[in-house]
Parts: structure tokens; C-alpha cells; sequence
């Protein structure tokens, strides 16, 4: 045996050693290359993805009126319904003199949202709870506003929540899409831009996890 095939039996027993100490020490968690996509596609509300409209992020997609003598908006971290963060809106239209004031989402970093064909079974939802005492009207209006403009609104009332406002526990309001009246307004539903919460009167609210929902 010449000493090239000593020093290939070396190497290979050198490989071997370290493959065995490395299948000691590490396990590799095997993960597709599409899981991701698949995690969003079972959270889809017939077909639509971009469900989630605000959930933890208070980023460039969310934004309030400038007029902050009638409306300020915070992130929360101590009461939240889902995750680590909520919105706390406290405002007061009429002592502050403002004319219109609200926030709103352009969730999925500003894009369009194709909404066509989700108006009859679907709604918007989200989980707002009282600062300090109970209520029973919760003096807001919701829109949704498409990319040529055309604003859809859909006032508060109290059949879309799922009890008394208190600051006790989280309520649910659910308003389906089709009482925001698209058809009517010629809204483009292939380029919704983004969800508004118009403010009237005063509150002092937490608000969380807004998403399209099953109706």
C-alpha cells in the first residue's frame, strides 16, 4: 500500500468521527420552504389573505387625527386582548372644537386589497374594552375607503356588539360588510385601501385584534 491510500483511510475516518459528533449535539428542524404561505392560506375568509387589519404593530400603516386637543392614541402593553400590544384612543370632539376626527388602518403595507366578492358572508370585527366605567353606545363610525376615493360608512349600533362596553372584560363588534353599503356607493372593491374608525362625541377606549371575519 503506497501512502496515499494511508492518508485517504485517515480522512475518511476523521469525516466519520465528526459527522457522528455533530448528529450527537445538533438536531436540524426540517421546515418547507412554502409553510409560511400555508400558515397564511388556512387564516383566509374565502380566499381573501389579507385578514388581520390590526393586531400588534403601531407602524406607518396606522395612523390618528393631528388634532391631538381632540383625540390622542397610544400603544398599550398592559391590557390587551391578543398578543402584546393594544390601541388606547382616548378623544373629545366637541371640547376640543375639532370638526372630524378618527383613526385608521392601511393594513398590508398600503396595497390594494381585492375585497370583490366577500360583501355577503363576511364582516370586520374587532375587541374594544372601557378605560374607566361601562357603556352602551359607542359613539364611532366605521368606513372602509377604496383607492379612487369613494368612502363606504356604517354607523355604530348596539346589535353589532356582543354586550355592555366595560372595563371588566373585552367586548366584541362585529359589523358585516354588506351594511356598508358598497354597491351603492360605486366602491371598487378590487382596490380597498384602508379601515377607518370615524370618532364623535368623546370615549376612552382599548381596542384590539381588528380582522375580516366569517359572518
Amino acid at each position: 500500500m503506497n501512502k496515499y491510500f494511508f492518508i485517504g483511510l485517515i480522512f475518511c475516518a476523521a469525516i466519520t468521527q465528526c459527522a457522528a459528533q455533530e448528529n450527537s449535539f445538533i438536531h436540524v428542524k426540517r421546515q418547507g420552504l412554502y409553510e409560511k404561505d400555508r400558515d397564511v392560506d388556512s387564516l383566509a375568509v374565502n380566499g381573501f389573505k389579507q385578514v388581520q387589519i390590526f393586531d400588534e404593530d403601531m407602524g406607518s400603516e396606522v395612523w390618528v387625527s393631528p388634532e391631538t386637543n381632540c383625540v390622542t392614541m397610544n400603544k398599550e402593553k398592559s391590557t390587551v386582548f391578543k398578543g402584546q400590544n393594544s390601541l388606547h384612543v382616548k378623544w373629545d370632539k366637541v371640547t376640543g372644537g375639532c370638526k372630524w376626527i378618527g383613526v385608521g388602518f392601511g393594513w398590508n403595507e398600503w396595497a390594494a386589497k381585492d375585497m370583490t366578492g366577500l360583501i355577503d358572508n363576511v364582516a370586520v370585527q374587532l375587541k374594544v374594552r372601557s378605560v374607566n366605567g361601562s357603556f352602551s353606545n359607542f359613539p364611532v363610525a366605521f368606513a372602509f375607503e377604496d383607492y379612487t376615493g369613494v368612502q363606504s360608512y356604517c354607523g355604530f349600533n348596539t346589535k353589532q356588539a356582543s354586550g355592555l362596553f366595560t372595563d371588566k372584560s373585552w367586548t366584541t363588534v362585529t359589523i358585516p360588510l354588506k351594511d356598508f353599503n358598497f354597491i351603492s356607493n360605486g366602491a371598487e372593491m378590487s382596490k380597498i385601501k384602508q379601515f377607518v374608525i370615524q370618532l364623535e362625541g368623546d370615549g376612552d377606549v382599548y381596542i384590539d385584534d381588528i380582522r375580516i371575519v366569517n359572518n
